[in-house]
């Protein structure tokens, strides 16, 4: 093989992109980057049992402080904040659907800011794309097809830039 086609080889190597970052499951690994992990979240003086608490909680807490601490208090399940956050639906902030992304941001820039494992975790993906595999979330995963907008994986995206400072 010529130096050129050498060359040319480790060039085109160079440009490759590494594979995608999936997490999802629950034993499987990265884990941690979802909503559903065991990691507690402190915001404003209070502990939310896990980070997806904090976000149904921001659907309520300007509007109907009540309904936000039922959500962070009732139970220590993150599916349990789902299901409670879904069922005062009626209730959500008018203005979530414009925020939602950005409420997001926040919770995932503080469960990472207080876990520093999890940081190390997120930080030692490099430049790899992030995405949530959930085969029931086409917003913030890739949904069942694969084509889903993968908001979360995006979000951990820009998280982790912003921690490289």
């Amino acid at each position: 093989m010529s130096k050129r086609s050498k060359a040319k080889k480790r060039q085109a190597s160079k440009k490759k992109k590494k594979e995608p970052i999936l997490f999802y499951e629950k034993d499987a690994p990265h884990y941690g980057f979802t909503n559903f992990s065991p990691h507690s979240v402190r915001y404003e003086n209070r502990v939310y049992p896990t980070s997806e608490h904090l976000f149904q909680s921001f659907k309520f807490l300007e509007y109907n402080p009540t309904i936000a601490e039922h959500i962070r208090t009732y139970s220590s399940r993150p599916s349990v904040a789902f299901s409670e956050a879904k069922r005062y639906q009626s209730e959500v902030r008018p203005d979530w659907l414009i925020i939602n992304i950005e409420k997001m941001k926040e919770v995932l820039w503080l469960k990472f800011y207080q876990h520093k494992d999890l940081q190390s975790e997120l930080l030692a993906t490099g430049d790899a794309e992030l995405i949530e595999n959930s085969p029931v979330d086409a917003f913030w995963g890739n949904g069942k097809n694969g084509d889903g907008r993968n908001e979360l994986g995006k979000a951990l995206m820009d998280i982790r830039s912003l921690l490289r400072g």
